[in-house]
């Protein structure tokens, strides 16, 4: 894994731990009604994943360079080039995308098993 996608993910993984985190708090919050509690926290997984899909449709080859995984990067540790920036751009929206892949399917369980909960 090259230092750009290094990057990309750790930041990807930052994002996800603070949407689980709020989700967490939340969940912890409405633990009195357990399957209210299980649709807001597949409600902030499916926002999530929202947002990663938004990021990922926005993300073009000039905008990969304003991306905080491209900035934190020192300037000889980024790609090189036209095509560098093509590659990263790839990275960035296969990691965005595996990511709203990831959240939208631990918001389906969740909505899956507080319909469940709510008919016992």
């Amino acid at each position: 894994m090259d230092a750009f996608a290094r990057f990309a993910f750790f930041t990807i993984a930052r994002d996800a731990g603070v949407s689980a985190f709020a989700a967490g708090i939340l969940m912890i919050a409405y633990s009195f009604n357990p399957p209210l509690a299980l649709v807001l926290g597949a409600s902030v997984a499916m926002f999530f994943a929202g947002v990663m899909l938004f990021r990922a449709l926005m993300l073009s080859e000039d905008r990969v360079v304003s991306t905080e995984p491209w900035q934190v990067m020192e300037p000889e540790q980024r790609p090189v080039g036209d095509d560098g920036r093509a590659v990263a751009c790839e990275r960035l929206e296969t990691m965005l995308l595996g990511a709203a892949k990831n959240a939208a399917g631990i918001a389906s369980v969740m909505f899956g098993l507080g319909l469940l909960t709510s008919w016992a």
